[in-house]
């Protein structure tokens, strides 16, 4: 495989190798009858995701200083063994839904990679994100290799093919469905085998265009739109070879299939793929054909020098087993690669549309950026996942992410003009805020809020000054505000971590507790006494309260005490009372308040807002397990998210399920099981061996291709396995990261609430050099 991308005798000869028994079809012309009105995305769940690793300058920006300039703005992602979504000109803008191979035989029906293959991913090295994709006929007629990467350098995605035909009269059809600028619909295309702008396969929507082109010839080329009578992949079904070659198709979701000039005998070759973008079709092109007229193997080998540089400068975490270790590697690359680059610091939740292949997320918003209806999915930036994100990477040794991510957060606060958040009796300016989620560039999508998102960007800022990344007037803004609004907000929050009610959460007031009290730490810092006895007061006064707001002891589970999911709901003026009557709807079912178990009270555990071995917390860890815990056989504990969870679909009919099981939760159990075992003596060896049931299930929920999932079945034969919702998820590649450090230094990574005090610094001065000042005596 080493030689699959050098360029061959074949490649080089291939203009002068017709194909054999086949007359070369007409040159592509007219436009295609029809249109669409409707178009989904591929399948939430991901094989594989990358991009090209790209280092900050000395301002913490992509630019033409940085080291690893020029910059590549593409990331690419694939499922099933096929190319599905790539993002560009930032990580937040899908342009294509997926490209596959399509192959006919005379005697034989039509073969489609994505359907019908045999298939195995795996990356090209560990912590490089460039993969090799098997997909091979069962039947035993070929077998189709590909590396995957990015071009270094370029906004092109390569894919070096190895094609192994075993029998004669096979044709190859390149199969293209683009969705330019964030939607399927729109769009217009073009299919060339020659002339100007060059032979390719072209697709266009406004400022975003593309170019699909070989290092071989095209046979044959049409442009239509799908699942109409001008789709190719329809003709081919029909006739096994393309009986229609249409140049342009405006206006729709367009599709563009093209045959590949390879002979019909046995016979092994190399081809590269390359789809370049630009801002016009001829700039598309062009960055295309620059790709191809590199040697392939020197792209590889600079895009896997520049990771593993990255990776090097990592701490070598994952001491639990060599599996782990390979998943941590895996999990840092895909973090990093959640990263935009027009906007460093923006990292996005997950490159996808969860269930995108069988529903159209109906979550949609109009952008400036297009005249579209376009959606969002999960490659959107949360305030939770990046601040998730970014601690996990500061687990890792990465110390200039974190600062990036702590300046992108600053950038997209709210601020007073942007009006009040008016909820019953509160009416509160959004002064120091942020919204449920946003755009890379910090356009709000959905605006919500989360007052665990404005508590964990003022964590993030502490953890940044503590580690002496920055001085502590370097957060102050962004944590002052912050805590002013919270304080002036809380404790009731519009949406709790999992985005469906309203309500007191015992999971939110944890993070909220614990990031008025590093809010202090700063502001002693800063020098701002009033604000630090302010925020201290108010953390210290509702974490007492926390028990009589959200702990019920006449529940419906266990021995009817725990701490429930939220209390409260509908109103801020609601009473707080977790034994009364109160119910709220969810997914169209009436439950009692006090009837909804949920693991998230662990956050008060792992945040140090409650001891571990308080009786409370060991009456709501009994609930927890009896109503959520599932021991998935040949993996290990999973947890369902609550009692009465309904976010889930089937991956086949799109028809709404029960909730599943989330790897997140079972990391948040291992940290929580190592809080537990530090609270009474024990050797670092026991609180260790604590956390390994849950981190070696955590392990196991990641895919074949190192992918950990937001969502895995919960039993049958596909239980501990996707469900097609999203993956890689950042959010839980964090949590594993995070898990990982706190295992390796049997300690917990995150400051918790009741250790602030002094373990701040307010300087920039990396831990374990010279001494330098606490932020507070």
């Amino acid at each position: 495989m080493r030689n699959l991308g050098r360029t061959l005798l074949f490649a080089a000869l291939g203009a002068s190798l017709p194909l054999a028994g086949v007359a070369r079809a007409a040159t592509p012309s007219g436009v295609a009858p029809g249109s669409s009105s409707a178009g989904s995305w591929s399948q939430g769940s991901k094989d594989l995701f990358g991009a090209a690793y790209e280092s900050y300058d000395e301002d913490l920006k992509y630019s033409a200083r940085s080291d690893t300039a020029p910059i590549s703005n593409v990331w690419f992602t694939g499922a099933s063994g096929i190319l599905t979504e790539v993002f560009w000109p930032t990580n937040d803008t899908p342009q294509t839904r997926d490209s596959q191979l399509l192959v006919t035989a005379a005697d034989r029906g039509l073969f489609e990679e994505r359907r019908d293959a045999r298939r195995s991913v795996r990356w090209i090295e560990r912590g490089v994100p460039a993969f090799r994709v098997i997909t091979e006929d069962p039947g035993g007629r070929f077998r189709i290799e590909k590396i995957i990467f990015a071009d270094p350098d370029r906004d092109v995605v390569l894919q070096r093919l190895r094609i192994t035909r075993k029998v004669g009269g096979l044709r190859f059809f390149v199969l293209h469905n683009p969705s330019a600028g964030n939607t399927p619909l729109g769009d217009s295309a073009m299919a060339s085998t020659g002339g100007v702008p060059g032979a390719g396969l072209f697709a266009w929507q406004g400022p975003f265009a593309q170019a699909l082109v070989t290092s071989i010839r095209w046979r044959d080329a049409t442009a239509g739109f799908s699942g109409t009578e001008s789709d190719g992949y329809r003709d081919l079904q029909n006739h096994r070879t393309l009986t229609a070659h249409y140049r342009d198709a405006k206006d729709g979701d367009v599709v563009l299939t093209g045959e590949l000039d390879l002979p019909l005998s046995p016979g092994v070759c190399e081809l590269t793929l390359a789809l370049g973008f630009g801002r016009d079709i001829d700039e598309a092109h062009r960055a295309a054909q620059a790709s191809l007229g590199e040697d392939p193997d020197a792209l590889l080998d600079r895009y896997r020098a520049q990771w593993r540089a990255y990776q090097a400068s990592l701490r070598p975490l994952g001491s639990a087993s060599p599996d782990l270790a390979r998943l941590y590697r895996s999990s840092v690359a895909v973090m990093k690669s959640l990263e935009d680059r027009a906007h460093p610091g923006a990292f996005i939740a997950s490159p996808s549309v969860p269930w995108g292949d069988v529903r159209l997320d109906r979550a949609s918003a109009i952008s400036p950026r297009t005249s579209s209806t376009i959606t969002g999915g999960y490659h959107l930036v949360w305030p939770r996942d990046l601040s998730q994100i970014a601690l996990a990477l500061l687990a890792a040794g990465d110390t200039r992410s974190p600062v990036a991510a702590m300046r992108f957060m600053k950038g997209i606060q709210l601020s007073a003009s942007d009006g009040t958040w008016d909820f019953g009796s509160l009416h509160v300016s959004k002064e120091g805020s942020f919204y449920q989620n946003t755009w890379s560039d910090g356009e709000p999508y959905w605006r919500g809020l989360e007052l665990d998102q404005v508590a964990q960007p003022i964590d993030l800022c502490y953890h940044v000054v503590e580690e002496r990344l920055v001085a502590a007037g370097a957060c102050w803004d962004l944590a002052r505000r912050a805590a002013d609004f919270l304080v002036a907000f809380g404790p009731w929050t519009p949406l709790d971590r999992w985005e469906e009610v309203s309500g007191v959460s015992p999971s939110t007031l944890a993070f909220v507790c614990t990031a008025l009290v590093h809010a202090a730490e700063i502001a002693g810092a800063m020098g701002d006494p009033e604000r630090e006895a302010r925020y201290r007061e108010t953390a210290e006064r509702w974490a007492r309260q926390i028990d009589g707001w959200t702990f019920t002891t006449q529940g419906g589970t266990a021995n009817g005490r725990y701490f429930v999911r939220v209390d409260g709901t509908g109103s801020p003026d609601a009473p707080r009372d977790p034994n009364d009557e109160r119910r709220y709807v969810l997914r169209g079912r009436s439950w009692l308040e006090r009837d909804i178990v949920d693991c998230g009270f662990l956050r008060l555990v792992v945040l140090g807002v409650r001891p571990a071995l308080a009786a409370n917390i060991a009456d709501s860890l009994a609930a927890c397990d009896a109503a959520l815990r599932v021991e998935v056989p040949g993996v290990g504990p999973g947890f369902y998210r609550y009692v009465g969870d309904g976010y889930g679909f089937d991956p086949l009919s799109g028809e709404r399920t029960g909730g599943m099981l989330w790897p997140i939760l079972t990391g948040e159990r291992a940290e929580y099981e190592l809080a537990r075992a530090l609270e009474k003596p024990s050797s670092p060896a026991a609180a260790r061996k604590r956390m390994r049931p849950y981190l070696d299930a955590m392990g196991r929920f990641a895919t074949a291709s190192q992918m950990l999932p937001e969502q895995v079945f919960d039993r049958g034969p596909r239980a501990g396995q996707p469900t097609g919702s999203a993956a890689p998820l950042g959010w839980a590649h964090a949590e594993l990261v995070l898990a990982l450090r706190a295992h390796d230094d049997a300690t917990l990574f995150r400051r918790p609430m009741s250790s602030a005090g002094g373990a701040a610094r307010g300087d920039a001065t990396p831990r374990g050099t010279s001494a330098a000042p606490p932020l507070r005596d």
